[in-house]
């Protein structure tokens, strides 16, 4: 079950509108690579200094549209498997044709997924936030297996380095301009949108 943390206004700092931020931790916490998004959500509760609204959700359902309504912007942290070498990053905003994450797609019983929720939404005529996607490329999700060394050192480096990406999505400008970026395993992101 997931636990919320009080939602606060963010600054942006010089020159930027600071917007709310909602994190977004997803994934299957008993099946190695693919817990990778509750992992860092829950690590980052654990550390207490994360400003944004940390949430977990270990699966899609009809109840993203609660995760979604009332927020300005929205960071999904899941697992994907787009053919990378795992550990790799993708910050991809959402919804995206490229990289989807295994959590958010139309795989629960009664296949509804992001997709759909935001199809349900628009047609409800509520407010999108902004979207996107941090994706840890996975080696393996086998059931009941540990993370792997790859997927394991990518989340220990989003955690200490997540304060950065944090900084960079409350500021309205760097949204507009979301480009999907891919970080190598191994290697800490750094620049513009670096983290």
């Amino acid at each position: 079950m997931s636990k919320t943390v009080t939602q606060r206004e963010i600054p942006g700092g010089a020159g930027g509108r600071g917007l709310s931020l909602r994190v977004v931790g997803c994934g299957n916490a008993r099946a190695g690579d693919d817990s990778a998004g509750l992992e860092i959500v829950r690590r980052l509760r654990e550390r207490g200094d994360c400003r944004a609204e940390l949430l977990q959700r270990p699966q899609a359902g009809l109840e993203l549209m609660d995760v979604l309504r009332g927020a300005e912007g929205v960071l999904f942290i899941d697992a994907v498997s787009s053919g990378a070498p795992p550990g790799t990053l993708h910050l991809v905003p959402l919804p995206s044709a490229g990289v989807m994450p295994r959590a958010l797609g139309a795989i629960s019983c009664h296949g509804w997924g992001l997709a759909e929720t935001l199809r349900l939404m628009a047609a409800l005529h509520y407010r999108l936030p902004r979207l996107a996607l941090l994706g840890v490329e996975i080696e393996s999700a086998q059931p009941g297996s540990p993370r792997s060394e790859a997927v394991e050192s990518t989340v220990q480096m989003v955690v200490e380095r997540f304060g950065v990406l944090e900084e960079f999505l409350t500021r309205e400008e760097h949204w507009d301009g979301l480009t999907p970026r891919r970080f190598a395993p191994g290697v800490a992101p750094t620049g513009e949108g670096g983290f």
